[in-house]
C-alpha cells in the first residue's frame, strides 16, 4: 500500500513573560515547525504502515529551502520517501494553486492508495487543501477524520467528526482524508530513525520538473485576491474583575454595547 502525507511548514510563536522587555518585544521568537494537524496525519499513516507489511509512506511539502529539516524530521519518525517542492516562482500561490502543484508532485510517486493531510493549518485556518487536492486529482475526500483503519482488500474505514456527532464511512483505495488534530499521540523520532534520515535522499522538484507554466502559479496564477487588510488593536478594555456572576454579565453586556455602538 502507498500512502502520501502532505506537510506544511508553519511558525510556532513562543512568548516570554520577562519584565525587562517592552510590550512590542515580548514575541520572543517564531520557530518553524510541522503544522500540528499534519503531524497527526503522519502518525496515522505510520500506524497503518506498522500494521500492514510492505506499506510505503511518502511525505510531500511545498515550502522554501528552510523546510528541509521538516522532511528529515518526518523521515526520522519513519517516513520512507520525501519530496520537497521548492521554487521561488511558487511564492504568493493561493490554496488552489498550491493544491494543483501538490497534485503534480504526487503524480511523480508510484500510484497512491491514500493521501492524508491535516484538517487545517494553524497559520491560515482555511481547511482548503485537502478538498482542493482531491478535486484536482478527481478523488473523493473525507474531511474531519478522527479515526482511520484499513480493512481487507485495501478498503478503508474512517470515522468523521460532524456537528451532530460521528459518522463511520467505508471507501476503497484512492481517497484523500483530512485528519483532525489530537487524534492520537504523535511518536518522537528515534535514534535509529535519525541515523537513517541523515543519509536518506530527498527528491527536489521545481516548476520546470513539474511542467507547470509560470503564468499558472504564484500570485499571477492565483484567483484569490486580498481586498482589504485591517490592523487589529489589542489591549485591556478595563472591564475590571468580579466574582459575582450577575455583575460580570452586566459588565460584558456593557462592553459589547460600547464596541458595537449600541445602547448599554
Amino acid at each position: 500500500m502507498q500512502i502520501t502525507v502532505l506537510l506544511k511548514l508553519v511558525s510556532q510563536s513562543t512568548f516570554t513573560d520577562s519584565i525587562d522587555l517592552e510590550p512590542k518585544d515580548r514575541l520572543a521568537s517564531g520557530q518553524l515547525v510541522v503544522n500540528p494537524a499534519d503531524e497527526y496525519a503522519l502518525e496515522q499513516a505510520l500506524r497503518l504502515r506498522d500494521r500492514i507489511p510492505g506499506t510505503q509512506v511518502s511525505v510531500v511539502t511545498m515550502a522554501p529551502t528552510c523546510a528541509e529539516h521538516l522532511l528529515f524530521q518526518a523521515m526520522a519518525m519513519g517516513a520512507d520517501t520525501a519530496i520537497h517542492v521548492c521554487d521561488s516562482a511558487f511564492a504568493g500561490s493561493d490554496t488552489l494553486v498550491t493544491a494543483r502543484v501538490l497534485a503534480a508532485a504526487v503524480e511523480k510517486l508510484p500510484p497512491q492508495d491514500l493521501i492524508l493531510c491535516g484538517q487545517r493549518a494553524i497559520d491560515s485556518e482555511t481547511g482548503h487543501i485537502g478538498a482542493q487536492l482531491a478535486a484536482c486529482m478527481g478523488w473523493p475526500v473525507v474531511t474531519n477524520v478522527v479515526s482511520l483503519q484499513c480493512e481487507e482488500e485495501g478498503n478503508f474505514r474512517l470515522t468523521r467528526l460532524q456537528d451532530d456527532g460521528m459518522v463511520d464511512l467505508a471507501c476503497g483505495a484512492g481517497v484523500v482524508a483530512t485528519v483532525c488534530r489530537g487524534t492520537d499521540m504523535v511518536r518522537a523520532p528515534s535514534i535509529m530513525g535519525m541515523r537513517r534520515a541523515r543519509n536518506a535522499p530527498i527528491l527536489r522538484l521545481d516548476r520546470t520538473q513539474l511542467t507547470i507554466p509560470v503564468e499558472e502559479i504564484g500570485a499571477a496564477g492565483s484567483p484569490t485576491r486580498v481586498i482589504r487588510a485591517a490592523k487589529v488593536r489589542y489591549g485591556n478594555r478595563n472591564g475590571g474583575s468580579t466574582d459575582d456572576v450577575a455583575q460580570g454579565a452586566e459588565t460584558v453586556l456593557r462592553l459589547m454595547g460600547k464596541e458595537s455602538g449600541g445602547h448599554e
